[in-house]
């Protein structure tokens, strides 16, 4: 299976961008990697950022969907893979970082640049997409980081950010209320700023994204209840 193939089957699975990259780009990568396919989901609406956390007779339970979608998409790709004879794995969430830094391997593999909120925007979908990667001993052809640069003569998202992360400065961490290891102070703002679907559930700010020109105007099919009239 060549480059190509890998990345057709790639989208088969359900994935809207796919893009390959060496191991260096991942230093957790499994020792057997020899190239990596960069996966990206389009996130077009909020729900995707919906975060679960439930405490219960001494347990703790946290759940975030798009790495539920995320994880069983590329553990699908992974078993293609395996089954086209291919050694391959797929990158589990729960330590992610320590293996690789995503929006560094999204833009390394071209699949967008380097927003000014720090996410990756990329030319279909702007901000509103997330990544994960498959590791494959494959000697696959790279791709290369795009040319492009959307965030120019743009700067709504500062404008959108209600807290001011974003600035002429650049992106300030600290005072990103979607931040998920909020020091005390922020985690009070979090609360007082957040939504909250359900009890348990939180709705991420994506202020940001939503803010984001690029790739705003897709259409988007509405799911309606035919049982309702």
């Amino acid at each position: 299976m060549n480059a190509a193939a890998a990345k057709a089957l790639a989208l088969e699975t359900g994935f809207d961008k796919a893009g390959i990259v060496g191991p260096e780009v991942a230093p957790g990568a499994p020792g057997w990697t020899r190239s990596m396919l960069v996966l990206g989901l389009a996130t077009l609406d909020e729900a995707f950022d919906y975060e679960i956390y439930i405490a219960y007779d001494g347990h703790c339970r946290w759940h975030k969907f798009v790495y539920a979608v995320l994880e069983a998409r590329s553990a699908r790709l992974a078993g293609c893979l395996r089954a086209a004879g291919l050694r391959a794995d797929h990158l589990l969430f729960d330590d992610s970082i320590s293996v690789i830094d995503l929006r560094v391997a999204a833009v390394a593999a071209g699949l967008g640049v380097e927003g000014l909120n720090g996410l990756v925007v990329s030319p279909e979908y702007g901000p509103r997409i997330r990544f994960t990667a498959v590791f494959a001993a494959a000697d696959w052809q790279r791709d290369g980081a795009l040319g492009d640069y959307y965030c120019l003569n743009c700067t709504r998202c500062w404008g959108g950010c209600p807290t001011a992360a974003i600035g002429p400065q650049g992106f300030d961490r600290s005072l990103c209320i979607a931040e998920f290891n909020p020091t005390p102070a922020m985690a009070i703002r979090q609360r007082e700023m957040q939504t909250y679907p359900t009890p348990v559930t939180r709705s991420q700010c994506v202020a940001c994204l939503a803010a984001c020109p690029i790739g705003q105007r897709r259409p988007v099919e509405r799911w309606v209840d035919v049982r309702r009239g």
